[in-house]
């Protein structure tokens, strides 16, 4: 096995040295009301803080396989759910110190309020699962029993995709908002998430070049199962918004197929355009026309590789059937 303070370039001792709940020190949180966040930023937080939230099931699913014999993993998803924890808990003070209502309960939350908060959302969202959830846990044991190690590079290869796009989902927040305790906390959140792509990526490089199998079975359930992070967790109609919200303009376009562009260099993806099939596919759910780039702005090539920022979601979730939340 290889040591685990160098695996493909990540920097696996570094991480775990320095791995911690998120700075939130620099924000200022009496600032939040000065440019009241916007009607579509909050949407766009519910549906972050609820998926950040929602890490632990994620977590829940990939121990189920060949991932939890692998101490290098492991170390990683320790303080990676430890520290999406956090960022779930980040989004919930900025709403709450924006004053908005989020339900069920409409819960009051500060910034400084005891941990952990919106436990009802939290509890009526994993409830909302229902049957769905203990049968796709259960595929996924399947799943790996069937296929050995190999299945794990479906779990690498797929958060790998998922950290890029909302990596980038994160950036495009920065750039447009003027709340400035918004931006504050995105950019913690960033110095963090950037990291969590980085050794989903080793890893996906890893195992696509050492097994041809794993190429097949991972071109396989990407193919046929990927979906949007989120999917499966929250409403359909939620996912979409995202989606379109954040890139169905040409500027989005053009990011899109740059991020399709890195996802397609992993050894057995090549010529995949998965993000761009979703932007379509959401847009047509949405009766939102879908925004071609224009021929100035086709995609350049350049990876716009996180800086970024992470909202996972996982093969068995996306897998679920979509769901009506009990909670808005």
């Amino acid at each position: 096995m290889e040591g685990i303070a160098d695996i493909d370039g990540f920097e696996l001792d570094r991480f775990v040295r320095s791995s911690g709940r998120v700075d939130l020190s620099a924000v200022e949180w009496d600032r939040v009301r000065e440019a009241p966040l916007t009607r579509d930023e909050v949407r766009l937080l519910r549906y972050m803080m609820d998926i950040e939230s929602h890490t632990v099931i994620f977590l829940r699913d990939l121990l189920a396989t060949h991932a939890a014999f692998d101490p290098t993993i492991t170390a990683f998803l320790s303080c990676w759910n430890y520290e999406e924890y956090w960022h779930g808990e980040a989004f919930s003070r900025l709403l709450g110190e924006a004053g908005i209502p989020v339900a069920p309960d409409r819960e009051a939350v500060r910034h400084d309020s005891p941990y952990p908060t919106r436990t009802r959302r939290i509890h009526a969202i994993r409830r909302s699962l229902g049957a769905r959830g203990y049968l796709s846990h259960i595929g996924t044991l399947v799943g790996s029993a069937l296929t050995d190690r190999d299945f794990v590079a479906i779990h690498m290869t797929w958060g790998m995709v998922n950290e890029l796009t909302t990596a980038n989902a994160y950036r495009w927040m920065i750039d447009r908002t003027g709340n400035a305790p918004l931006e504050q906390v995105l950019r913690a959140i960033t110095k963090q998430e950037r990291r969590h792509f980085a050794f989903y990526r080793s890893q996906a490089r890893r195992r696509l070049r050492a097994s041809a199998r794993a190429r097949r079975l991972v071109r396989w359930s990407l193919d046929r199962l990927w979906a949007p992070v989120g999917t499966g967790v929250r409403p359909q109609a939620e996912t979409d918004f995202v989606v379109t919200h954040l890139f169905n303009d040409p500027e989005g376009l053009v990011l899109v197929r740059e991020l399709d562009e890195t996802i397609a260099a992993l050894p057995g993806l090549e010529g995949t355009r998965y993000l761009e099939g979703a932007l379509r596919e959401a847009a047509a759910r949405t009766d939102v026309p879908f925004t071609e780039a224009p021929p100035a702005a086709q995609a350049t090539g350049r990876t716009r590789v996180p800086s970024g920022v992470s909202i996972t979601s996982s093969p068995s979730a996306a897998s679920s059937s979509r769901n009506r939340s009990l909670v808005s």
